[in-house]
Order: C-alpha cells, then structure tokens, then sequence
C-alpha cells in the first residue's frame, strides 16, 4: 500500500483585478529606478511597495486566499502580508531557484503572461536526494511521486501560494516582444 507522507501543499485561484491598469502602473515604475538583483537574472525587480491604492485589492485578496489557505492545512495562526514587490521579465529574463526565508507562505500573482514567458517551476523538497538517486530511473511518465521540479502553467490573473521554504524558480522568457509582469509576496504570522 502507498501512502502520502509530508505533502507539499499549492493553493490556486484566479483573481479578476483590472490587469491593464496594474500593467501600466508597474511598467511606470520599472522607470523610475533601476531596480534591485536578488533571484533574478536580468529584468527589473522592484524595491517592496507599499500601500498603494492600485494594490488595495489585490493585497485584500492576498491576505484572504494566504488566510484560507494556512486553516485548511490545520493551522490556526492567522497570517498577513509582510512585502511585495514588482517583477518584469523581458526576453531571455529568469530567476534562479531559491526560498523566502521567514516567510510562512509566498506566492506569485500574475499581471501580464504573453507566450512563452517562462514557466514558474516549483522544486521537490528533497530535490538534491532526487538529482543524485532517482533522476537516473526511469518511469512511464513523471507525477508528484517521481518529479524533482513541478511546472506551473503561468496565466493572466492566476494567485499561486505556497510555502516559504520550498523551492522556486522562473523559466526564461521566449517572448521577444512582451513583457512578463507579477507580483511577488510573503505572508508570516500576525
């Protein structure tokens, strides 16, 4: 008998913001400063923003969704939104793996996905295990059983929040005509 032990929990829900005026407000930022270097390789990141009314909704709907989410693993804490910041990817843009450390849940919402630019790619938890043991072995197709990364498809409107200390990278963009724009944040416990 197979069982499940330590699930790796995604929560996934589609928001309906007014996309276009939050495309236009972030492309208006990425003007103003050259942004900072922290995952990602090329494109421009901002600094955390703050609360500004074109995010009010957005940031609502964050708390609410990071809320639900952390009570339907059994957890009673109740969390809240610690920063956020601004990502565009421009072709051949992309940010490398890494974690939120502190954060109780990340995620991602996205603004603006033209074609082909770039997948988010969630890793396993043992993904080094798996590199060294198991990516030799063959299968008749991967699943959450045999994966050491698991692709998300990345849409207009789509709310992705996982845990802060899994694994997380960006594909590189194949758009050479549009941007990629979402914005990234940390809940932790109020």
């Amino acid at each position: 008998m197979v069982q499940d032990l330590f699930k790796t929990p995604l929560y996934e829900t589609t928001l309906s913001l007014d996309n276009k005026e939050l495309t236009s407000y972030c492309l208006s930022m990425s003007k103003l400063n050259k942004g900072r270097i922290l995952s990602n390789i090329g494109g421009w990141q901002s600094g955390d923003i703050g609360n500004e009314v074109i995010f009010k909704e957005l940031f609502l709907n964050i708390v609410k969704h990071g809320n639900h989410f952390i009570k339907s693993l059994g957890i009673t804490d109740t969390l809240k939104l610690d920063n956020s910041w601004i990502n565009i990817n421009d072709y051949k843009d992309f940010n490398k793996n890494h974690i939120h450390p502190g954060a109780v849940l990340s995620g991602v919402y996205y603004i603006q996905t033209p074609k082909e630019c770039g997948r988010i790619a969630l890793g396993h938890p043992a993904y080094t295990a798996f590199q060294y043991d198991w990516n030799l072995l063959n299968n008749n197709g991967y699943n959450t059983y045999n994966s050491s990364e698991w692709f998300l498809p990345v849409q207009q409107g789509i709310l992705y929040i996982f845990p802060g200390w899994l694994y997380h990278r960006v594909e590189p963009s194949l758009n050479k005509k549009e941007k990629r724009i979402s914005i990234s944040f940390n809940l932790i416990k109020y």
